[in-house]
């Protein structure tokens, strides 16, 4: 089993697979998980794992119940780390045995060959108090408990699930290297890994490493940490 508090060899990583009907990458990888065709003793959701989900959110739920359920049943079995992201959030009751990290208690910090690790979804040190404020607002439980009972015949769910259907999640960011480069002066650690931003990539800057975790949905790819490298698999 896992030591407390350390990430794992061979750990895995998936980051923003935007799960729907269009994009079935995380079904295809946990039932891989399940069977044992891929094996892990540590799993880190990255975040945006879902294209919508919250914990109050029926209509989202019931589309989405096949992967809630294979997530429960693998991670009796597995140690699951989800850290939420901004299509992910208020997990806690539908995940009873996953260690589920709200925006606001990320980074989390852990251990790798003595090394020190921050972990976030990526959406944190923003610099902007209206999205922290919209972040804060739109997590809010009795808001979303509200709009879930005004949704008359899953009306507004369903615009937003179609709506993101159409939505392109997979661009190349040219100056991505210059937005990490602002990151890692957040970060007061060895080494720093995010989703979020579907890039991919891993710097060295500020004597610190960067990883940002491929998007499953953009790249086919979940990630494995082995003598401390970062692997891309394909699934």
């Amino acid at each position: 089993m896992p030591v407390p508090n350390s990430i794992s060899e061979n750990a895995i990583f998936i980051a923003d697979s935007h799960f729907n009907e269009k994009r079935a990458q995380l079904l295809t990888f946990l039932k891989k998980l399940k069977s044992k065709e891929i094996e892990t003793e540590q799993l880190f959701l990255m975040g945006d794992m879902f294209d919508f989900i919250s914990g109050e959110s029926k209509y989202f739920i019931k589309r989405n119940s096949k992967v809630i359920s294979l997530l429960n049943e693998i991670s009796l079995n597995i140690e699951i780390i989800y850290l939420e992201g901004n299509h992910d959030y208020n997990l806690k009751e539908l995940f009873p045995n996953i260690k589920i990290y709200k925006r606001e208690n990320q980074p989390i910090f852990m251990t790798y060959q003595n090394q020190s690790v921050a972990l976030s979804h990526g959406d944190i040190f923003v610099n902007d108090i209206f999205y922290d404020i919209y972040c804060k607002f739109i997590r809010n439980r009795f808001f979303l408990l509200f709009m879930n009972a005004i949704d008359f015949k899953n009306f507004i769910s369903k615009k937003i699930y179609y709506g993101l259907l159409k939505k392109n999640i997979c661009r190349k960011m040219n100056n991505f290297q210059e937005i990490v480069s602002k990151r890692v002066k957040h970060y007061n650690t060895n080494i720093i890994i995010e989703g979020h931003f579907h890039q991919g990539k891993e710097y060295i800057l500020d004597k610190k490493r960067y990883k940002n975790i491929q998007s499953l949905n953009c790249s086919n790819e979940y990630v494995i940490l082995c003598n401390n490298e970062f692997i891309g698999k394909s699934l």
